[in-house]
């Protein structure tokens, strides 16, 4: 089995500022707190209590309406990975070994429904094939994950990629 290994940073991804002062109280996390592969990123993600607790208090953020602490909430409690690979430091050249894989992100779904409809969709998808499918916590946003296979489409699969229904977003992705 391949193990697709990225980079794992722990919490906060910007700064924690003092809501009186605006004095940064904690710096965001700019080096990684460890490797994980792939299967690990799904078992936190799967099995994690802390996780989901944390994941459901940033849902209610959204479905009250408020934006805002959505933001403040997904960026200051929740840890995040790197899908396309190993870093060493949280800035683009900074990586140390890619994992092979690639981000589909689709954003801007009307409901909850619809994001899990086409979570689905892309799983069930022959030719895409992603290694991992998953509702964002905001719950109008799809990812998947995918093996990178450049340059290994048939004529066949680029007509298929050309009337897929997901339309310019996996055209332009390299899948």
């Amino acid at each position: 089995m391949n193990q697709f290994k990225m980079s794992l940073f722990l919490p906060p991804i910007s700064p924690v500022k003092d809501s009186t002062t605006g004095r940064i109280i904690q710096p965001p996390t700019l080096t990684p707190y460890k490797e994980i592969t792939l299967q690990e990123v799904y078992k936190l993600i799967t099995s994690s209590e802390r996780l989901k607790t944390l994941t459901e208090t940033v849902r209610r953020a959204t479905e009250n309406g408020d934006e805002k602490v959505y933001r403040m909430l997904k960026q200051q409690t929740l840890p995040y990975v790197t899908p396309c690979g190993v870093f060493s430091y949280r800035k683009s050249d900074s990586l140390t070994g890619p994992s092979g894989l690639i981000v589909v992100d689709i954003d801007h779904l009307d409901s909850r429904q619809e994001a899990e409809k086409l979570k689905r969709q892309l799983f069930d998808d022959l030719l895409l094939r992603p290694v991992l499918a998953f509702t964002s916590p905001q719950r109008t946003r799809s990812k998947s994950v995918h093996p990178l296979r450049p340059g290994t489409h048939t004529r066949h699969q680029t007509k298929y990629l050309r009337k897929h229904p997901l339309g310019d977003e996996l055209r332009t992705s390299n899948l």
